[in-house]
């Protein structure tokens, strides 16, 4: 899973997973299986994982930079940490 407008290169699997079309233009096949949410809502992240049960993890970007620079809501990385550990789900962070 997810967050809306994140960026992990241009790989087939990061384009992948990007919400980006230019990520997507004339370039594939992609790998299946993402799922996103709004960048900043823990209350989506949560929702999400207790409609599917067979998420495994959630990449986040605790800052986002690509468009500009996204800076998430007070106390949000902390409240995604405790719903992945609370759902068992792996919660893999990219920072550069």
């Amino acid at each position: 899973m997810l967050p809306e407008g994140c960026f992990w290169g241009r790989s087939i699997t990061a384009s992948s997973g990007s919400t980006n079309p230019a990520m997507k233009k004339d370039y594939g096949p992609f790998t299946p299986g993402f799922q996103h949410i709004p960048y900043g809502d823990a209350g989506a992240l949560e929702k999400a994982l207790k409609e599917n049960p067979n998420i495994c993890a959630f990449f986040a970007e605790p800052i986002q930079g690509e468009a500009g620079v996204v800076v998430p809501p007070d106390g949000y990385l902390a409240a995604i940490s405790k719903i992945c550990k609370d759902n068992n789900v792996l919660l893999m962070m990219d920072e550069i």
